[in-house]
């Protein structure tokens, strides 16, 4: 079991302790590179692979890694450019929200904030 002390000052992705505690180690390591990342975006919303490694001082290998970790949660998307891979912040972690799901267990689900709103038909809207 992870101690208390174990804990970096700021979990990743919002990340709650009670999760980070069952994650295992070369996934956190993931998890914290992929905060960097988001880090290095610093207000911009697209960035080819080589500039976002720079950004974030982190080698290919373990960029690779933490998109994989953003892909996965829909914060980034990923597509061919010109001189590489072209990274999109579509948007950004705001929550992990603790339920107890059919099974009467504790399940979290995470919600992340869009960077553009999606468009809805007000024809749909209650």
């Amino acid at each position: 079991m992870l101690e208390t002390s174990d804990l970096p000052a700021h979990l990743p992705l919002t990340i709650p302790s009670e999760l980070w505690s069952r994650i295992e180690p070369a996934q956190r390591e993931r998890c914290l590179a992929a905060e960097r990342l988001l880090d290095a975006f610093d207000g911009e919303r697209e960035l080819e692979f080589a500039e976002l490694a720079s950004r974030a001082h982190e080698n290919a290998d373990t960029v690779l890694g933490a998109l994989q970790v953003l892909e996965a949660m829909a914060l980034v998307s990923i597509e061919p450019g010109d001189d590489g891979p072209v990274c999109t912040l579509r948007a950004v972690p705001d929550e992990h929200v603790r339920f107890i799901g059919p099974n009467g267990r504790p399940q979290w689900l995470f919600v992340a904030r869009p960077l553009d709103p999606p468009e809805v038909e007000s024809a749909s809207l209650n």
